[in-house]
């Protein structure tokens, strides 16, 4: 405390700092200092720099042979010094109300920052904006497995890259006969459970499904709801296209919704009402 005290004193201006500076500094420095008195000097800076009748009322008490008008009221300072009133000057009370304007208006624009960020939110964890994954060669290398039929994890997006032809012979027991050659032969699945946005894992390896750990929810390798689970519909999807240098480009701005619960277009070798186990 006693170091901020003196920290707030250097910032006086000069000619105060040259008529009290010294006497204020032994003050501070012959007893402890508490956070009230901290505060007292702090108001007192603001004071010394915004309101300019104390340092001009201590050029004039500097000058022998300044003269205060007699015409002008006089009041006493926050400094302790006895001043004229000069025509022109912020007054403390002027003062007092500029600042509580000023916090008024600071509050009026922090709510109305908070309200627009609030009807028209930022992207947030990758929704929002188009993600380049890549050539389908350069996805092929970064996961080997997707010429299994095993989807592509792609963190930035939160979604499942589906390779649909080869995970249709996975989740069918079979080799892959046939890979992903254009973005018809692609899907994006946002791993977000359409029941109460809980994550969706990673499909499970005995039965290609995909399995909510929340409420077991269940779908199959292209995200349609199968009968396990409380979710009124399959996963969620995002548009997919490749551009002219053959990038793969999920467009997470738009969210398609999936087919209603009972729509399956695509039955694996498992049960119906199976889950992953």
């Amino acid at each position: 405390m006693r170091w901020l005290a003196g920290a707030i004193l250097w910032l006086y201006p000069r000619a105060w700092r040259r008529r009290y500076g010294v006497e204020v500094a032994d003050l501070v420095a012959s007893r402890p200092i508490r956070v009230g008195e901290v505060v007292d000097l702090a108001r007192g800076l603001a004071d010394a720099w915004i309101d300019p009748q104390p340092i001009r009322s201590l050029q004039l008490a500097a000058a022998p042979t300044a003269v205060v008008p007699t015409s002008v009221p006089t009041r006493t300072p926050a400094h302790g010094v006895v001043t004229a009133s000069i025509a022109g000057t912020v007054t403390r009370r002027s003062f007092l109300r500029r600042m509580l304007g000023a916090g008024f208006g600071v509050l009026s624009l922090e709510f109305l920052g908070g309200t627009v960020a609030f009807l028209w939110p930022p992207p947030a964890d990758g929704i929002g904006v188009e993600h380049r994954l890549g050539t389908l060669d350069e996805i092929r290398g970064l996961w080997p497995r997707w010429t299994e039929g095993r989807p592509y994890e792609f963190r930035p997006a939160r979604a499942f890259l589906i390779n649909v032809p080869a995970a249709r012979s996975m989740a069918l027991g079979l080799e892959p006969d046939s890979t992903a050659r254009s973005a018809a032969d692609l899907l994006a699945l946002w791993r977000k459970c359409p029941h109460l946005g809980c994550m969706v894992p990673a499909a499970c390896e005995e039965r290609g499904r995909f399995q909510c750990l929340c409420h077991q929810s269940t779908y199959n390798i292209l995200g349609e709801k199968l009968k396990v689970g409380p979710a009124s519909r399959g996963m969620d999807r995002f548009p997919v296209r490749i551009d002219e240098a053959g990038v793969v480009i999920i467009d997470t701005r738009e969210i398609v919704k999936g087919p209603p619960t009972g729509t399956v277009t695509f039955h694996d070798a498992h049960p119906f009402d199976q889950g992953c186990v």
